[in-house]
């Protein structure tokens, strides 16, 4: 049996690392004996957390690469999970969102000194928050997906009718958790007004932004930010277990992405994935200046010997940089390893808002691969 590890991190990555040359041939796979190991990770963790399906990425230039499904993608059918699957990827949205607000920065369309309500009014402190608080979860705007009749609301009907409007009245019945730059507070409001501001700024639909900007720049064509619930096929179908994960698994696929929009309204593949978390961590679409601002991460409380904080739109994790996702039935990991060039991409189709069991999965990978560059221990944050 595999230690159980308790994951609640929404989002987590790390800091860059000095570069290692690998002197392997570059046709080099992982040995036998090794993938049996990767795959008992996962069955192990798969059973822990009641994941139907997994879908895996392992890949490390001159070592190897392991990308594989497991499970069950329809438990109604019993079709197996695939490759090509595509998931709602939640808050991995939030690495394009930020990256697409940084690319304006280096255009000069837009700083991060700016304030929020230049582009966004209506806001409690809008004029003293800055685009950098926002990114970096420093602002002290209320979380709208803490208020609990809306939790209620969209565990229940994850397809409910949802805007900007409802988040701004949402917003209204709330103070503000903290003043401006005091503290750090995962937040997906940030990343909704962001999208705003994206918006705002450049005239177009934030999905067109994104699209224009980094998706079809780097030939992500199985990425996108949609407006209407139903998934490119092939894909998973999403799983809900009530919010401690022990209830009878319900289907709950259909989503509307305008609920999470630019702070968790994305979907995706593992592919796709494997080819953005490099991006992410390495700053290809950025100036070097900016990319080293982005790494600037700030630390979130943790009991446990994990090192958690976070940057501009990017967790730093030990020594893996990259994101986490949790939404109603969907859980999803991206990290890459810069010292040894290496990345892991998971998604599983159980979750809640609140939990990432993949991110379990991913960590442990982690911790077999390249123990000397993960620490081992439980990984506890805020959600």
């Amino acid at each position: 049996m595999s230690r159980r590890r308790t994951v609640l991190l929404v989002c987590a990555a790390l800091g860059a690392c000095t570069a290692v040359v690998s002197v392997t041939p570059a046709n080099a796979a992982f040995s036998a004996k090794l993938k049996r190991k990767l795959a008992l990770v996962v069955r192990n963790d798969m059973t822990d957390s009641r994941l139907p399906g997994v879908g895996v990425g392992v890949w490390q230039p001159g070592r190897g690469r392991w990308v594989r499904a497991f499970g069950i993608a329809n438990r109604k059918t019993g079709r197996p999970a695939r490759i090509k699957d595509h998931v709602r990827i939640a808050s991995m949205t939030k690495t394009f969102t930020a990256t697409a607000i940084l690319q304006l920065v280096d255009q000069g369309r837009l700083s991060l000194d700016d304030h929020l309500s230049t582009f966004v009014p209506g806001v409690d402190n809008g004029d003293r928050i800055t685009i950098r608080e926002m990114l970096n979860m420093t602002s002290g705007i209320y979380d709208f997906t803490d208020d609990p009749a809306l939790a209620k609301r969209f565990y229940a009907k994850p397809t409910l009718r949802f805007g900007p409007a409802q988040v701004f009245a949402i917003l209204r019945r709330h103070k503000p958790a903290f003043a401006p730059g005091t503290k750090i507070v995962y937040c997906d409001t940030n990343y909704f007004l962001l999208g705003l501001v994206l918006e705002k700024v450049t005239g177009r639909p934030a999905s067109r932004v994104i699209a224009d900007q980094i998706l079809e720049p780097l030939g992500l064509t199985q990425t996108s930010l949609p407006t209407t619930p139903p998934l490119p096929k092939p894909f998973a179908h999403g799983y809900f277990g009530g919010v401690d994960l022990t209830d009878p698994l319900v289907d709950k696929t259909a989503s509307n992405p305008k609920f999470g929009f630019t702070m968790g309204g994305m979907q995706s593949t593992l592919r796709d994935l494997h080819k953005w978390a490099r991006v992410l961590a390495t700053g290809t679409l950025l100036s070097p200046a900016l990319q080293a601002q982005r790494l600037q991460t700030m630390p979130f409380p943790n009991p446990g010997p994990v090192d958690v904080s976070y940057g501009l739109g990017i967790f730093k994790l030990d020594n893996l940089l990259g994101h986490n996702g949790a939404g109603v039935g969907y859980s999803s990991a991206m990290f890459y390893l810069p010292s040894k060039r290496a990345t892991i991409v998971v998604w599983g189709n159980n979750s809640t808002n609140d939990t990432t069991p993949t991110l379990t999965i991913a960590f442990d990978l982690a911790e077999l691969l390249f123990p000397k560059a993960v620490d081992q221990g439980v990984i506890r944050g805020t959600t």
